[in-house]
C-alpha cells in the first residue's frame, strides 16, 4: 500500500500551525469551554421549569439606559460582581431560589466574618435573603446556609482524579450529601450536586462512579452518554427491576453448575 501520508512532514506543519495561531486556537478552545458551561447553565435552569417552578431571567442593567439589558451575559471567570451578569430566579410557592453561574459560594466549615475560604461555582442554586448578593463585591462570597445544590461543567473526558476532586469539593460545601441518603423512599427538591464532563468516563472514572452509586451518596456525575436534563428527571430509580434481572442470572447459572456436577 502507498504511503499518502508523510507522518513527518505533517507533524512539522501541525507544530508550525500551532506555533503561528497559537492564540487564535487558544480563543476558540476557550469558546467552547463557556459554550459546554452555558449549556449546563441552561439545562439547569430547564430543570425548574419542568418541575413546576415559574422562571424569570434577569439581566444586569445597561449603563446606557439604566433599564435590564435585553441580552444574557453570563460570567466566564472567577472575577466579576454578581450584578454585571444574569442569572434565573425560580419560584414555587413561598420557595424562591437563584441560579446563578460563576458565584463564591463560602464552605460548610468557613465561620470567619469574611468568608474567605470559598469556591467559586460554575452553576449554584442559591435561596438568598432580602439583600441577596446584588451587592456584592468581586471578591464576596454567599454565605454556605444559601447554597442548595450546584453543578460543574468540564469540557473533557473524565479521568479518575477528577471525579475524586468532586466529591471533595462535595465534602467542603456539603458534607451532608455525601452520608447514606439514597434510600428507597428518597426524594429531592432540588438537582443533587452534578458533575458534567462532556466527553467520557476513563475506566477508572466509571469504577468510582459505581463507588459513589453502591455508597448512595446524593451527588450525580454526567457524560456525553447522558442527556443532564433527562438525567435529573430519572435521578429517583426504581432498583426492582435490576433485582429481578439479577436473580434469572444466578438462576441460570446454578442450573449450569447442577448440570455440569451431574455429569461428572
Amino acid at each position: 500500500m502507498a504511503n499518502w501520508l508523510d507522518v513527518n512532514a505533517t507533524k512539522n506543519q501541525i507544530r508550525k500551525l500551532f506555533k503561528e495561531k497559537k492564540e487564535s486556537i487558544s480563543h476558540f478552545g476557550s469558546k467552547i469551554n463557556q459554550v459546554f458551561e452555558a449549556f449546563v447553565f441552561c439545562a439547569t435552569i430547564r430543570w425548574y421549569e419542568d418541575q413546576g417552578w415559574d422562571v424569570t431571567i434577569h439581566n444586569p442593567v445597561d449603563k446606557d439606559t439604566g433599564q435590564p439589558s435585553k441580552v444574557v451575559r453570563l460570567k466566564f471567570s472567577t472575577r466579576g460582581k454578581p450584578s454585571n451578569y444574569s442569572y434565573a430566579s425560580c419560584q414555587k410557592g413561598d420557595s424562591i431560589v437563584e441560579v446563578r453561574h460563576q458565584l463564591r459560594v463560602a464552605t460548610y466549615a468557613e465561620r470567619g466574618p469574611y468568608l474567605n475560604a470559598n469556591i467559586c461555582l460554575d452553576v449554584a442554586v442559591i435561596e438568598p435573603d432580602e439583600d441577596g448578593v446584588q451587592n456584592f463585591k468581586s471578591e464576596h462570597a454567599a454565605p454556605n446556609g444559601w447554597l442548595m445544590t450546584f453543578g460543574e461543567a468540564k469540557h473533557m473526558s473524565a479521568y479518575a482524579e477528577l471525579i475524586a476532586s468532586f466529591i471533595g469539593m462535595v465534602h467542603e460545601l456539603q458534607p451532608h450529601r455525601l452520608k447514606r441518603v439514597r434510600r428507597g423512599n428518597w426524594n429531592k427538591d432540588h438537582p443533587a450536586p452534578f458533575l458534567y464532563v462532556s466527553g467520557t468516563l476513563y475506566a477508572t472514572a466509571k469504577a468510582i462512579v459505581k463507588t459513589i452509586e453502591q455508597r448512595r451518596y446524593d451527588i450525580d456525575v454526567y457524560s456525553e452518554t447522558t442527556e443532564l436534563a433527562r438525567g435529573f428527571s430519572v435521578s429517583k430509580k426504581d432498583p426492582a427491576p435490576k433485582k429481578k434481572k439479577s436473580k434469572k442470572r444466578n438462576s441460570g447459572r446454578r442450573k449450569v453448575k447442577k448440570r455440569g456436577t451431574g455429569n461428572g
